[in-house]
């Protein structure tokens, strides 16, 4: 019977422990068929397919390993490719994401085994007309002890060129003798990383509005804090640091008891950013003071 292994994610952005996930299916089920599968969806982070596709074939994924599709977890797009009464279906993820859903075992409600169930026990594998399997394999670190996508995106924002491209060679040693490359990447890290960063978020409108912006001189961050009681400012970093996993020293603050005005605040929004502000569902009190100065 012929196996079919697919590595589902996100990938924002595909990276060397990924490229190491695939590596492993390949040595832990020799003969299989190995697939990644990822979507072109960029409603949570602004990673079109293609992007993902460069980088993992830059990471060493064959070109017709890779595959776009709807659902990463159906993949119907690989799946069709394959004989389901003759074909064993399992999907390989990291074991950093064992407690993630989807979650393999358990029942229907009729009782039977849902169709789902884990690799690891099993002495006998079925079809994938009947049953498909998940597996985990170990996690790798890669570069300066990172382990997923999102240290990336938290870290890149905080780098300098020099230490971005470093971080680059290491996530893609294709580039380590091909500088030009490595440059091309970076941009193309700043563009993805960038435009989802220029997004604002607020932790509490009435005290604080978070703005991004892309600087050449890694200060990417700049956090505008109105209003804010002095006693009140520990708590409020507290909440950033859960909330985006850096320190204090990332961010530029304004001082609580120092009234920043919109137009200075404005001046700092990319003419991309403000464009991009939905008038009909402002975020947060500096959009609305933005959507207000529109309608006068």
């Amino acid at each position: 019977m012929q196996q079919l292994v697919i590595i589902p994610g996100g990938f924002h952005p595909f990276h060397a422990g990924h490229y190491a996930l695939y590596q492993a299916a390949q040595q832990a089920f020799p003969g299989a068929d190995i697939k990644v599968a990822a979507t072109n969806d960029t409603s949570q982070r602004p990673f079109p397919f293609k992007i993902k596709e460069k980088l993992a074939q830059l990471a060493g994924v064959k070109p017709g390993d890779f595959y776009q599709v709807k659902s990463p977890f159906r993949a119907e797009e690989i799946t069709k490719n394959y004989n389901p009464e003759d074909t064993e279906l399992i999907f390989v993820r990291s074991e950093k994401d064992a407690a993630k859903p989807p979650q393999a075992g358990g029942n229907k409600k009729d009782g039977n085994p849902a169709y789902l169930q884990p690799m690891a026990g099993q002495d006998v594998l079925y079809p994938m007309n009947q049953h498909a399997y998940m597996a985990y394999l170990p996690t790798v670190e890669f570069g300066p002890g990172m382990t997923s996508a999102t240290e990336i995106r938290t870290a890149w924002p905080t780098l300098n060129l020099k230490r971005k491209t470093a971080l680059v060679m290491s996530l893609y040693p294709r580039t380590q003798t091909n500088p030009k490359l490595a440059a091309t990447v970076v941009k193309m890290l700043d563009t993805a990383i960038g435009e989802e960063l220029e997004e604002t978020h607020d932790l509490n409108p009435e005290m604080i509005d978070i703005f991004y912006r892309p600087d050449p001189q890694s200060r990417a961050r700049r956090v505008v804090a109105k209003n804010v009681p002095t006693t009140a400012l520990d708590q409020l970093l507290a909440k950033l640091s859960d909330k985006f996993g850096v320190r204090d020293t990332d961010f530029e603050w304004s001082a609580a008891d120092t009234k920043v005005s919109e137009d200075y605040v404005e001046e700092k929004w990319s003419q991309k950013y403000k464009s991009s502000i939905n008038c009909a569902h402002p975020k947060g009190f500096s959009q609305k003071a933005h959507c207000a100065g529109r309608k006068k």
